[in-house]
């Protein structure tokens, strides 16, 4: 018996039969092959490319199918990469610069993509230089004229190990014959763990598991609440595993039946219980999940990565989107919060020798009007079709809550000069994130309708420790009594002057605060999709 210790990105535990997938192998050969006819050449990339996006809109309508929209959506993402300007321009200069051949010049454009991705500063972006990875290889695969159709055929249910399993590997298996995943390399973000989490499969990346073909036909135990592995388990291991699967299995459904109920104390003390969002597809799990709403939508996503800056008419469409999900659910919109440990090319970001305490968030907006504005019109031009609030990062100054509500006035204005539909928001609220605007939040809060409490910042700033050093780590106590009081100060101001307070930082779904969150009168508490069930039942045991 042999175990290993790794993260676990989807929760559930398994056991079952291994099944080796073995990486596909990348020729070296590629880089010394040359061509004479370089237009022929590209002509061939893009014959391929067209192929691979043929195939991947296949695999969207199986996957919306079998697995749902969340899984669907991975695949148009792999499509809209191969139908990018800049990643085929990328292909078709190296093949006219170097007499390159297509499967040299796609492996070192998906590099480029890929470090591109990972210098966004992003963890979710970064994880997407997996997907470029996935694509390339399946548009080499048809270069080379192999088949790339191919489904999973077992005679039984299979736990999935490999280096690294993309979605498309995942998905050539029905769901009924996936037991499990475990991979080597990838991360919670990655679109392999969405597609897991999708599917209800445990996940686990645990990079120590020694892989080779002799894996496959040995009985493992995959645990996606430890993070362990455990390979050919003894009698008693399994035993206890499969007591613990019952356990969990009963607990998920006692969990599930808290879904449309509300959060409400033994006393009759009611706490809304929202989700944190940083995608469309986090909305579909809020919405899964029980989430009464979007408490923190993060709208930086559409601006990470990028070169580029997403124009106005995309911003609103992925806005509108997010609020039709939402129904009459509130969707609190904050506005782009870039900067301090995210940076984005399309934004002129300097560096900063402490861009923590530098132009970050509502600072770079006021800096950028012409970005503040067109973020400010998409957001009113999504408020027609839904309940979407706006909610302003960074605040430390009643001067900038004003000086932003004239921002938005301003650009309905210009909504209304160009006729173009649009509504205000039904709600406007701020970010408390510094010790300066707890202090002073019963001025603030004569500016706004709610405050929203961004507990990662909050401890950061109080405690003054940099929450990306690792260094630091022993020293960032996130129960400190200080930020503790600062919570249950700016809950009090905000009661005074009749305005709803919320926490969306990783605060809000520590059960071990929950009591005192509720006691101090928190009126929301927004949270990753995971955590709202377990949220609800704790509030309903108080």
């Amino acid at each position: 018996m042999n175990s290993y210790k790794g993260t676990a990105v989807s929760a559930g535990i398994a056991q079952g039969t291994l099944l080796y997938l073995d990486a596909p192998v990348q020729p070296e050969s590629f880089k010394d092959v040359t061509v004479c006819d370089a237009e022929a050449e590209i002509t061939r990339l893009l014959g391929a490319c067209n192929t691979a996006v043929d195939e991947l809109m296949g695999l969207y309508d199986r996957a919306l199918q079998s697995s749902g929209e969340d899984a669907a959506d991975i695949f148009m993402v792999h499509s809209m990469m191969l139908q990018d300007d800049d990643f085929l321009e990328n292909m078709r200069e190296r093949i006219r610069g170097t007499k390159c051949c297509a499967e040299h010049a796609v492996t070192e454009a998906a590099k480029q993509f890929a470090q591109d991705l990972a210098a966004s500063g992003s963890d979710y972006i970064a994880e997407r230089g997996s997907d470029v990875a996935d694509v390339s290889k399946r548009v080499i695969q048809i270069l080379q004229g192999k088949d790339t159709s191919c489904t999973g055929n077992t005679e039984e249910p299979v736990i999935l190990i490999a280096d690294e399993l993309s979605p498309s590997q995942t998905l050539m298996f029905d769901r009924s014959q996936l037991l499990a995943l475990v991979s080597r390399k990838g991360s919670r973000t990655a679109h392999t763990a969405i597609l897991a989490r999708s599917l209800s499969i445990p996940a686990v990346i645990a990079p120590d598991i020694p892989l080779s073909q002799e894996l496959s036909g040995k009985r493992c135990i995959v645990d996606g609440l430890t993070g362990t592995v455990t390979i050919e388990p003894d009698e008693q291991t399994a035993a206890q595993a499969q007591e613990t699967q019952e356990r969990y299995a009963q607990e998920q459904r006692e969990l599930a039946a808290l879904k449309d109920k509300e959060a409400v104390t033994s006393s009759g003390q009611k706490v809304r219980i929202y989700g944190n969002a940083g995608n469309l597809e986090d909305i579909d799990a809020v919405t899964a999940s029980g989430g009464e709403g979007v408490g923190l939508f993060r709208s930086e996503f559409l601006y990470l990565g990028r070169t580029e800056l997403p124009s106005e008419d995309e911003l609103a469409q992925v806005y509108t989107n997010a609020a039709k999900k939402l129904g009459d659910r509130l969707l609190v919109i904050r506005t782009l919060d870039i900067g301090a440990d995210k940076t984005a090319p399309c934004l002129p970001l300097e560096p900063e020798q402490n861009p923590a305490l530098g132009i970050r968030a509502l600072r770079l907006c006021f800096e950028c009007p012409d970005v503040f504005a067109a973020q400010l019109r998409s957001i009113l031009r999504a408020a027609v079709v839904g309940n979407v609030a706006v909610m302003f990062p960074m605040i430390i100054a009643l001067d900038e809550i004003k000086y932003a509500k004239e921002c938005l006035k301003k650009a309905a204005e210009q909504l209304e000069a160009k006729h173009v539909p649009y509504a205000m928001p039904k709600e406007i609220g701020i970010m408390i994130e510094t010790p300066a605007a707890a202090v002073i939040s019963d001025i603030l809060a004569k500016e706004v309708d709610f405050f929203s409490i961004g507990s990662n910042d909050l401890t950061q700033y109080t405690l003054a420790i940099d929450r990306q050093n690792e260094r630091l780590e022993k020293y960032c106590d996130v129960h400190h009594e200080a930020v503790l009081r600062l919570i249950e100060l700016v809950a009090q101001n905000a009661h005074k002057h009749n305005i709803w307070v919320g926490i969306c930082g990783e605060l809000g779904s520590d059960l071990e605060l929950t009591e005192r969150f509720v006691r101090a009168g928190i009126d929301e508490l927004s949270v990753y999709p995971g955590a709202i069930l377990q949220l609800k039942k704790r509030i309903r045991e108080l």
